[in-house]
């Protein structure tokens, strides 16, 4: 693999990214950072107005960026960063890959690892940017069954919807994933979370070789030293860190009552069976009620979403993207 094509860990939360990061990050070549969000806080904003003509915008934006608690982590040099920024932005040569690939790099070389990568479960919305901004990049999805997708989310102070939400949006992240493959062939990677903690040497075998870098066994031992968050901000990623437990899965078994079996089943049953996963008949209408808390906001948004990505364009802003 290039040093310079970067890796992009992404996926529905609750899917097992942080896991998946701290393995990969485990790498003897691959230094992955905490999440920065990237995408969302900085190319969005500067996509909105105009890109990166205005240079105070640009400054402004930057700023907050830095600001966000997980990106501190990374201890990166502010300063120097923006005026080096400033400096490329006067000679109007300034690139979202100049400020990411820089940033990201230098976190790499502090850690005397070749490849840099990062992970933002939000990024897979953002996959068609990325892939416009750095095309030889790498970008590796993991999928969790839906229905313990859902009992992880509800347990968490900033999830947001109920089991209907939660369906939808794990339906549209699997018809923007096959989207994806077909548009970007080796360099999209869908893994599922079942099996990696199934058998993690099996899996990280078969990543390692799409991401072309030699597998190491020592991934399995060091990924819990360096912890890619803070505990005490985002305790609910701690699992991450333990050892890995075979067992995770199939929680909603026992614990998801029959009407909400049903509506998984009804809603996202055409890609479980797609992933292999159970799928029970659903019944013949659906329950109701599941229905009291619908955000129909993202109803909307996940129907423009995937007509975007389908016919081309960026999901958030619907601009045209080159599928080159």
């Amino acid at each position: 693999m290039d040093n310079h094509s970067p890796i992009f860990v992404t996926g529905m939360p609750r899917s097992g990214t942080t896991l998946l990061a701290s393995l990969l990050n485990a790498h003897s070549q691959v230094a992955i950072t905490p999440e920065t969000d990237y995408f969302n806080r900085v190319w969005k904003p500067l996509a909105r107005r105009g890109g990166l003509q205005n240079w105070p915008f640009v400054e402004e934006v930057l700023q907050s960026f830095f600001s966000k608690p997980s990106v501190k982590l990374m201890e990166l040099p502010e300063e120097d960063l923006i005026a080096r920024f400033h400096e490329k932005w006067q000679q109007g040569i300034l690139t979202h890959a100049d400020m990411l690939s820089e940033m990201l790099s230098l976190y790499a070389r502090r850690r005397q690892k070749a490849v840099w990568g990062e992970k933002t479960p939000d990024h897979f919305m953002y996959v068609p940017v990325i892939k416009q901004v750095f095309p030889a990049s790498r970008v590796v999805v993991i999928v969790r069954d839906p229905r313990d997708v859902h009992l992880s989310l509800e347990k968490l102070p900033w999830s947001r919807g109920n089991s209907l939400n939660h369906a939808l949006q794990w339906r549209g992240y699997q018809s923007l994933a096959r989207a994806y493959c077909l548009k970007y062939g080796f360099e999209f990677v869908q893994i599922r979370y079942e099996d990696l903690i199934a058998d993690p040497e099996a899996t990280l075998r078969y990543l390692c070789e799409k991401l072309e870098l030699p597998f190491e066994p020592e991934m399995l031992n060091r990924y819990g030293q360096e912890l890619l968050f803070d505990p005490n901000r985002e305790p609910w990623k701690l699992g991450a860190a333990r050892t890995i437990d075979p067992n995770n899965r199939n929680k909603w078994r026992q614990r998801m009552p029959a009407a909400e079996v049903a509506l998984f089943s009804k809603i996202c049953g055409k890609y479980l069976r797609k992933l292999h996963y159970d799928a029970p008949d659903p019944a013949p209408t659906m329950p109701g009620p599941i229905f009291p808390g619908l955000e129909w906001r993202s109803v909307i948004w996940w129907m423009r979403t995937n007509w975007r990505v389908k016919h081309g364009r960026e999901p958030w802003m619907g601009q045209r993207i080159s599928l080159k």
